[in-house]
């Protein structure tokens, strides 16, 4: 558990820390399985697709026309990694507190890069030699703040992330006060992230909190209005920003952007099968260099996470993926195809579990548990009495004074004691046993009663943040970064690990 935490913590601050963390992590398991025999590998949601991934992503790089041993190297530290940490989360996370200590691991990470995002900010940040703004079209923009990630985008994408994983847990989980502070959270957060100056993920974050606002609380839709208000009234430059995503040909971004993807429709027509291999993007881009005339440039990527997607694995790697990624989706909104998502069923579920938790059920809670030990008591009480009589007692004659029994004749009737009357000692040992758990148990019931609603938060946290990473991969394949990427793979598993929660 330290090593999932350790790569939760780090992951946005420290990539590599994080990666040997995992290993760490793994190599423990393994020995876990040797040791513990009550400690059993388990079957997740996914393992069918996240195996069918790994395995034609592997397929592609050994079939690459690129022929570089880069991509083999690539696909080992990256991919790899992808399936050290779906094993590692989706294998150990196996109760709600752990969800809970996972959850909180994220979270003092979140707060260092929005630290370190607002330092940014404040004291500026030289961004003359990047291609991050055009200058001719923003002029009045001389700062996008990027923290520990490698750039806006990236951490833009990282702060969707945290938005939702916080809107999420504040539908489910928290008194007053941790909800206060579940909103200030969200407040900074969007305030780091209109930093960015990041089109594409606020455009996305804005969808998000409609829908939440529609399926869950209208009043989150109020506090983004006075957000949004807020960042108008102190940055003029950042209303404009944000309105040029929907003008043709604003700046030469999305001139850029159209380029590419005409660029990665011919990889896909070409090599349809296998893809060009995972990582042979920057390698095979200029063969398709459809857009620019500087050679010099690297494209990393293809601004796209499904042509990226289906461009390096090809189109049954990318099935295999995105069933994997939407199907992760679709399960921690409680979706499916069949089923009718709509506001009113949403409604009614929630103002039935507000109806239950307000009842006077709960307020009975305590009067409960004192009934349950009293009751439980008399039973034990009860047996014990029945349990510790002799089957044949001697008759004895009815006298006025209770007749008195020497030591020696107690000590060898003790000693002489048949096989059922050994088993009914051992039986009054489990009751009492069973009893003293009772005991233990019971004032935890609260507390478990917290974690689970937590889980039940950060699994609906999971499923707006899948859907904010599928609307930035319209413009932008944040995955293509590695925290970024990881970050995905490690929350889809914990997903799958709540969801075994409710099966059972």
């Amino acid at each position: 558990m330290r090593a999932i935490l350790a790569e939760a913590f780090l992951l946005a601050i420290f990539p590599q820390a994080a990666a040997a963390a995992a290993v760490f992590g793994i190599i423990l398991w393994f020995l876990r399985l040797h040791i513990d025999t009550k400690f059993k590998m388990r079957s997740l949601s996914f393992d069918v697709p996240v195996s069918i991934f790994i395995v034609l992503g592997a397929l592609s790089v050994f079939m690459s026309p690129a022929r570089s041993f880069e991509l083999i190297y690539n696909y080992c530290g990256i991919v790899g990694l992808y399936g050290l940490t779906y094993l590692l989360i989706g294998q150990n996370i196996r109760t709600p507190e752990q969800v809970k200590e996972l959850a909180q691991g994220l979270g003092a990470a979140a707060v260092i890069v929005v630290l370190v995002g607002y330092f940014q900010y404040i004291f500026g940040v030289d961004i003359s030699q990047t291609k991050w703004i055009d200058d001719a079209a923003f002029a009045g923009i001389h700062t996008r703040i990027y923290s520990t990630l490698e750039n806006p985008n990236i951490l833009a994408g990282y702060l969707d992330v945290m938005i939702c994983l916080a809107l999420g847990i504040l539908a489910k989980f928290g008194t007053r006060k941790q909800k206060l502070i579940l909103i200030a959270a969200i407040i900074l957060l969007a305030a780091c992230l209109a930093m960015t100056y990041s089109r594409g993920a606020f455009l996305a974050i804005a969808i998000i909190f409609v829908i939440y606002g529609f399926l869950y609380d209208w009043r989150i839709l109020t506090l983004f209005a006075l957000i949004i208000g807020l960042l108008v009234y102190n940055d003029e430059n950042f209303l404009e920003r944000m309105l040029s995503i929907f003008q043709e040909s604003y700046d030469s971004s999305e001139g850029l952007r159209i380029g590419i993807w005409v660029s990665t429709v011919s990889m896909i027509a070409d090599h349809p099968f296998v893809g060009i291999g995972w990582g042979a993007y920057k390698f095979l881009y200029p063969q398709y260099n459809y857009y620019l005339v500087d050679t010099s440039n690297t494209i990393y990527h293809a601004h796209n996470l499904f042509l990226q997607t289906a461009a390096e694995v090809g189109i049954a790697g990318a099935l295999a993926y995105f069933w994997y990624f939407f199907g992760t989706m679709f399960a921690a909104l409680n979706l499916s195809f069949n089923s009718h998502f709509s506001k009113f069923e949403k409604m009614f579920n929630e103002e039935l579990f507000k109806t239950f938790m307000e009842s006077k059920f709960l307020q009975n809670v305590a009067q409960a548990k004192s009934m349950l030990m009293l009751r439980t008591s008399d039973f034990i009480n009860e047996i014990l009495e029945k349990t510790s009589k002799p089957k044949k007692p001697k008759k004895t004659k009815k006298t006025s004074e209770p007749e008195l029994v020497h030591h020696e004749e107690m000590k060898f009737h003790n000693s002489k004691k048949s096989k059922d009357d050994k088993k009914s000692d051992e039986d009054n040992i489990d009751i009492q046993k069973f009893a003293e758990n009772i005991q233990l148990f019971q004032p935890d019931a609260d507390k478990l009663v917290e974690y689970k609603n937590l889980a039940a938060g950060m699994k609906l946290g999971i499923g707006l943040a899948f859907l904010s990473m599928a609307l930035n991969g319209m413009t932008d394949d944040l995955l293509f970064n590695i925290p970024s990427s990881i970050l995905m793979w490690m929350l889809g598993a914990l997903g799958a690990a709540i969801n075994l929660f409710d099966e059972n």
